[in-house]
């Protein structure tokens, strides 16, 4: 999600720094590849939608906005054709996702999108400046050389969830955010 989101901002002429707390990105892509890298499905976008249930409402707009045959045609873009399987899933015909994340990166840094490795979020702004668009926010960071504070004209949290821990996804920043006066529901499987 936040690789998606610095290349969509990126393309729209935003300057995006990227931080991330790992020592390099794309680390739960790169499982998720690990048995092939299914990237989506082949079938009629209902069919599709329909396997969302309760959620799909929510999601109808956001999956009409970038389809499967979309996804596909992202990632050719990349030089990374697909293919269907026998099952209809999508795959990558390297079946693997460390080509495509490679080319994405490289992407994304043709589009000036710049890296920070090793920056673990540690404080956020006030939440008065959380909800005041024209506020800058200041975010503390733990990194190699010590506290760093950056400030941003916008910021997009791409934090991930609380299910891969040794992947940088550990659900820390729930507390985190609540303290900032961020209503922000409990993770649940």
């Amino acid at each position: 999600a936040g690789l998606m989101a610095a290349e969509v901002l990126a393309a729209g002429g935003v300057a995006v720094t990227v931080y991330e707390r790992m020592p390099s990105v794309g680390r739960k892509f790169l499982l998720a590849g690990r048995g092939g890298l299914n990237l989506t499905h082949s079938e009629a976008i209902e069919r599709f939608l329909s396997r969302y249930g309760t959620a799909r409402p929510h999601l109808r707009g956001a999956i009409e906005a970038f389809t499967p045959g979309m996804l596909r045609e992202w990632s050719a873009a990349l030089g990374q054709e697909t293919f269907v399987g026998t099952s209809g899933r999508v795959f990558p015909q390297a079946m693997k996702s460390s080509p495509l994340l490679r080319a994405w990166l490289h992407r994304l840094r043709s589009q000036g999108v710049r890296f920070h490795m090793r920056h673990r979020w540690v404080e956020g702004s006030t939440a008065t400046s959380l909800t005041s668009p024209s506020t800058p926010r200041e975010w503390v960071f733990e990194t190699p050389h010590g506290r760093q504070t950056y400030s941003s004209a916008a910021t997009v949290l791409a934090l991930g969830g609380g299910s891969w821990a040794r992947l940088g996804c550990d659900g820390a920043w729930v507390a985190s955010l609540r303290e900032l006066g961020v209503q922000v529901a409990d993770l649940k499987p």
